[in-house]
């Protein structure tokens, strides 16, 4: 946990109860005593230096020095055919590490329509692995998530100058990063572990959605996703990103 995040009623409360996880963290993990500083951050606002006023049996307290500037989101949206819970966790932790402002998950004609009752979507865990790889990316810009029961109710909306891709690489021409080259932002579509079925592919090309691929290997779903987003954000990563960890540097240096 690189980051403790924090909801802003708990950023403006100044301090987490004793046995909160993240205090536990701050105590048992990072061992750190009154006097020392770590990094917090408000869910969807700026990053700050907390410097520890308690760390007792009672409560954590601290008062928080914020950066001025906040991250801006970067400019990736990913559609994944519903899988396996299991891969699903890794999913949620890792694409909201990499930076996904968004993760719509639909159900495909080949997936099995179990995965969509697992308590993985109704217990709150999903969201708990957004917000986990969120703070693990030194980030507080938590992924929107949402649901969809069908590839027609996930393709519905689109961002201008955005790339429209679907990774297939059974058919698709063209690389990747050939594909989202100049684009502002890209929109990936990944099919499910059982691959696209014929309609969906023509429902993603009436859409205006391009065929991409990554090479001549067959991928996991959750290495899809990783290795096409980092791809896909390539560019805009050596901008967005790098602007935001210098305005960091330098409020962290500022209140050494």
């Amino acid at each position: 946990m690189n980051l403790i995040l924090l909801t802003p009623d708990e950023a403006r409360q100044g301090g987490l109860p004793a046995d909160d996880p993240r205090t536990r963290h701050v105590r048992e993990v990072l061992r750190s005593a009154p006097g020392d500083r770590i990094c917090v951050g408000e869910m969807g606002g700026r990053r700050g230096l907390a410097t520890l006023e308690a760390v007792g049996a009672e409560e954590m307290r601290w008062t928080i020095v914020w950066e001025e500037i906040g991250q801006t989101p970067l400019p990736l949206a990913l559609l994944v055919g519903l899988p396996r819970p299991q891969t699903a966790r890794k999913i949620l932790h890792d694409a909201a590490s990499l930076g996904a402002a968004r993760l719509d998950f639909f159900q495909t004609e080949k997936g099995d329509p179990a995965y969509a009752q697992s308590t993985l979507w109704r217990s709150g865990e999903a969201e708990e692995l957004l917000r986990k790889g969120t703070a693990q990316a030194f980030s507080t810009l938590v992924p929107e998530r949402k649901m969809h029961a069908s590839l027609a109710d996930a393709l519905a909306g689109k961002t201008p100058g955005w790339a429209q891709v679907f990774l297939d690489v059974y058919e698709a021409a063209e690389p990747l990063d050939a594909v989202v080259r100049g684009a502002k932002g890209a929109v990936l579509a990944i099919g499910p572990e059982r691959g696209w079925s014929a309609k969906e592919r023509d429902a993603l090309r009436a859409a205006g959605f391009v065929g991409a691929h990554l090479g001549d290997r067959v991928l996991r779903v959750e290495t899809a996703c990783v290795a096409a987003g980092a791809v896909a954000l390539a560019e805009q990563v050596a901008s967005v990103a790098l602007a935001a960890l210098g305005a960091w540097t330098r409020h962290f240096r500022n209140h050494e």
